[in-house]
């Protein structure tokens, strides 16, 4: 086995007659081999199928050799990881030769593996008398294919990489002449740049799929959240409708009631997307204390009861025998619980059937809900846990098609696990999530806000905010929980105001044009007279780097529109404690 390096060229080559029938064969030869090339080049400008291409490449290459056979392989494989040489063409080989070649690693007895190892090109006269193949499976194959000598050249990328081999073989013992391997460096060239053109354009595509699947996602969650937008908005206008026809209507707090439910929905999805957003950033905020996995789904069952109900579904729970008690969120785990809950209510038929079993396995607690409803294909499968994967498309079904994505999210922060299955369409659906049941911290007491209301009146509170239905509105809803409100739409008046008007807290909308929230809480913090000032951003800004900014700005509170009741109590009464330190 010996390596060559191409020679320069030479007319005629050493040895060779001068005589002009010999000299005129030459340069005959060389024109039908230059044609060849230049051939070649015109159909890799115009030629976009790879596999013609590469035809057209062990063709040319069998030609310019003058060889019986000829082959082009393709290295893969993970960077970093085992590679392998993958035939992608050939000419002259038996399919049992082509099979046993399918695949060529570095180590293998072969011309490709030779070159493969030494990084150069590697030329084999005889394989008979090569010791290298003495005893191989490769030199039996080789006889059978009728193949004695062979050369492989490697291919190299832009960058100096090896991307490949080109191999020429022939039926008798034969060494390429350096003329002829000038050429064939040439059409070895040429084979490397359609190879990486190739993987460059394969490349392309599958980024150019990513961004219209991506694409098509945005355009199916923008109608669904148009769709689920619509819902709500509808009956509150109709509501706000009937109350302003008829100030006092007969069934008024029907009507309120209402308003109230579908407002809770329309803060549901907004909630929604938020959430969206802080899986993506991974910005999912945990509370841990002591919690039981059964209190845990008596808050789950509480919030989602109004569809079970609805639906009329038959409802069991197998509670633990014995407390279960996890480091977690309770919150959060039951926001899972629920949405596994819903999801049972809203893919089952009326009157169909849930179960919940909660167990402990070991260090684990198990909790499993059952339904008999719609059930999912495997094909299904895939999308359950993903951002707006919704079964059934042909089926109406609200919501944004997070709940699920969300849930796995929260479970595996907890270090839990969450897996679904179904025996098919109509066959009922399982989920079942598994946490780490072990040491926890001790139990947080919660912060209660009771009778916090009968201890507000009087407080002295100012609200900033440019957008004057939310400023009026908070401020009469403050004034009926007993507050003295004074209301600006500019941060600069309500600064020339707050020694006059004195408050005790200060609700502070971020985006106002002139000095905006985090520019009225630093001017605020500059005045040693304002020390007391208990400032409270109040805004719909929700992400974690927005509660940081609104702490260094000088806030010391953070609230997300639209507040509760509860939060604001929570905010005043923390206010009237500080002063009172």
């Amino acid at each position: 086995m010996t390596t060559r390096d191409a020679d320069p060229l030479m007319t005629p080559p050493p040895g060779t007659s001068t005589d002009p029938a010999t000299l005129i064969a030459l340069l005959n030869e060389d024109l039908s081999d230059s044609r060849s090339l230049h051939e070649l080049s015109l159909h890799l400008l115009v030629e976009h199928q790879p596999s013609a291409l590469y035809s057209r490449i062990v063709e040319a290459a069998r030609q310019l050799l003058r060889s019986d056979f000829a082959s082009l392989q393709m290295l893969s494989g993970p960077d970093g990881g085992p590679q392998r040489l993958d035939l992608i063409a050939y000419c002259g080989f038996t399919l049992a030769a082509a099979e046993h070649w399918r695949t060529v690693f570095i180590d293998s007895a072969t011309s490709c593996g030779a070159a493969w190892a030494k990084g150069e090109r590697v030329i084999v006269p005889d394989a008979e008398a090569c010791p290298a193949f003495a005893g191989t499976t490769d030199l039996a194959v080789y006889r059978e294919t009728g193949i004695r000598g062979m050369q492989t050249t490697p291919l190299r990328g832009r960058d100096g990489k090896l991307i490949g081999m080109l191999s020429t073989h022939w039926g008798t013992p034969y060494t390429p002449g350096a003329r002829q391997l000038q050429l064939f460096d040439i059409l070895a060239n040429q084979a490397a740049s359609l190879i990486e053109r190739t993987k460059d354009e394969a490349l392309l595509r599958e980024r150019e799929a990513k961004l219209e699947q991506i694409d098509r996602m945005k355009d199916h969650f923008l109608a669904t959240l148009a769709h689920e937008l619509r819902n709500p908005l509808a009956p509150i206008r109709n509501g706000l409708q009937i109350l302003r026809a008829s100030p006092a209507p007969r069934d008024g707090k029907r009507v309120l009631d209402m308003l109230d439910r579908q407002l809770g929905h329309l803060v549901r999805l907004v909630d929604d997307l938020m959430e969206v957003a802080r899986i993506n950033n991974g910005a999912v905020p945990l509370r841990r204390q002591r919690i039981d996995i059964n209190a845990v789904l008596e808050t789950a069952l509480e919030l989602s009861r109004p569809a079970i109900d609805n639906a009329r579904h038959t409802l069991a729970v197998s509670k633990a025998p014995a407390p279960l008690h996890l480091d977690g969120d309770d919150v959060r785990l039951a926001q899972v619980f629920a949405n596994l809950l819903n999801n049972a209510a809203k893919y089952t038929p009326a009157g169909g059937r849930i179960d919940i079993a909660v167990e402990r396995a070991r260090d684990r607690a198990v909790v499993s809900v059952t339904d008999n409803g719609v059930g999912f294909t495997p094909e299904e499968a895939s999308l359950l846990f993903t951002l707006f994967g919704r079964l059934q498309p042909e089926r109406h079904t609200d919501g944004l098609g997070v709940g699920l994505a969300l849930s796995k999210k929260l479970v595996e922060l907890h270090g839990g696990t969450i897996s679904a299955t179904s025996e098919g369409r109509n066959l009922g659906s399982r989920f079942v999530v598994s946490l780490p049941v072990g040491d926890a911290l001790e139990q947080v007491e919660p912060h209660g806000v009771a009778g916090a209301v009968a201890g507000l009146e009087g407080t002295r509170v100012l609200i900033v905010d440019d957008n004057r239905d939310a400023a009026d509105s908070l401020g009469e809803l403050l004034g009926v929980l007993g507050c003295e409100c004074a209301v600006f739409y500019d941060g600069g008046q309500a600064l020339d105001s707050l020694e006059q008007c004195a408050p005790a807290v200060a609700f502070v909308d971020l985006d106002m044009p002139g000095i905006d929230g985090c520019q009225f809480a630093q001017q605020v913090r500059a005045h040693a007279r304002l020390r007391d000032l208990h400032l409270v951003a109040l805004t719909g800004w929700a992400q974690a780097g927005d509660a940081l900014r609104t702490a260094q700005a000088g806030f010391d509170r953070h609230l997300v529109k639209p507040v509760s009741v509860d939060q604001l109590t929570a905010a005043l009464t923390a206010a009237r404690a500080h002063r009172s330190r």
